[in-house]
């Protein structure tokens, strides 16, 4: 699976899109870090990340938001999503995350 793809196809999908530019970030394997795919985005208001971590011990998404105003971290994990898993829980995520800023900033 592509999952730079996926992810990246969300992203731009959601209307949180409308709000900024994306940076796609690719990271090879290390001996402290599994390989990995994904993006970044920040704005004066928010900033966030969403990666997919693979290798033979781990297969997971990790999604990152950080609002300024009130300085309010999330973040979730989700372990080894088929295709549709991982775009439901990418949308989901960042329209929770677009709701909470609406009603903070």
């Amino acid at each position: 699976m592509d999952y730079l793809k996926i992810i990246e196809r969300t992203f731009y999908q959601h209307g949180i899109a409308k709000l900024l530019d994306l940076k796609s970030v690719s990271f090879q394997k290390t001996d402290k870090y599994p390989s990995s795919v994904g993006i970044k985005f920040e704005n004066m208001d928010f900033a966030g990340e969403i990666f997919y971590y693979s290798n033979r011990e781990m297969d997971y998404c990790e999604m990152e938001f950080l609002t300024y105003r009130g300085e309010k971290y999330l973040t979730k994990i989700i372990d080894k999503p088929n295709e549709s898993e991982l775009r439901n829980s990418i949308s989901d995520f960042l329209t929770k995350r677009l709701i909470e800023l609406k009603n903070v900033v």
